[in-house]
């Protein structure tokens, strides 16, 4: 049953790799977002990250040589509804609000499963109590879909920065007393700038759990293969998450 699961998976694999042949190049939509250790780009502006490890061999798997361009989060939505972006990484069906487009957008089986959270900076004591979170910090364009509810009912402000950075910066100097980013990444950061600081859940907004997937609006035959090479390179795909720390 395997062999033949196997079988059909490489001759779909192969079907779909003749019609990606036809592009002329294969371009990847990406964040300038420091995601480390997902993506994030290097002193060069190159992508880095387990993200670019994976489709990478995606890409070297249907033949094709990867282009990643890296844009700010409004922009690459903009890019991605004019059809100038072939794949968009990380995407969503909870970030469509997002999109000028009314057009179908294609998603791949996820790539990575992610904690989002409001982060508050750990105290001695008690946490902060939360009718003092007067102030979220959040990223320009990211949707916030664990804290919405509590946006709609004006519980908090949103204060919305270009860069993590400046979110933890913001953290750390009370200019807002929480942070709704990814927990992973938010943590670790802060770790590394504020060595002696750390962040954690705020007990009374609990984790959003979802998924990074990779889309498409003008390749669908692209995310079938994307999803056929997921199932096909499981070990690889497994061995990249597990050495970057990541589900």
């Amino acid at each position: 049953m395997l062999k033949s699961l196997l079988f059909i998976v490489i001759c779909h694999l192969s079907i779909i790799s003749s019609q990606a042949n036809a592009l002329d190049s294969l371009t990847f939509g990406v964040e300038i977002t420091d995601y480390s250790p997902y993506y994030y780009l290097d002193d060069a502006l190159r992508y880095q990250g387990a993200a670019r490890e994976i489709f990478d061999l995606f890409s070297d798997n249907i033949k094709q040589v990867p282009h990643y361009s890296a844009m700010p989060v409004p922009r690459l939505f903009s890019e991605f509804s004019k059809g100038n972006i072939d794949l968009k990484f990380p995407d969503n069906p909870l970030w469509s609000a997002s999109l000028s487009t009314k057009a179908k957008v294609f998603y791949s089986k996820p790539v990575f499963q992610v904690n989002e959270t409001l982060l508050v900076l750990k105290q001695s004591g008690e946490e902060i109590p939360k009718q003092e979170i007067l102030q979220v910090g959040t990223i320009l364009g990211f949707s916030v879909p664990g804290i919405a509810s509590s946006v709609a009912n004006q519980e908090f402000e949103t204060v919305q920065t270009q860069e993590i950075e400046q979110l933890i910066h913001m953290l750390m100097s009370d200019r807002v007393q929480g942070v709704y980013f990814n927990e992973s990444v938010a943590v670790a950061l802060a770790k590394k700038m504020y060595p002696n600081k750390v962040l954690s859940q705020h007990s009374q907004y609990p984790p959003f759990q979802y998924a990074y997937h990779l889309s498409s609006i003008n390749h669908p035959e692209l995310i079938d293969a994307f999803n056929a090479f997921l199932l096909s390179h499981s070990e690889q795909v497994t061995e990249i998450r597990q050495r970057y720390g990541l589900k």
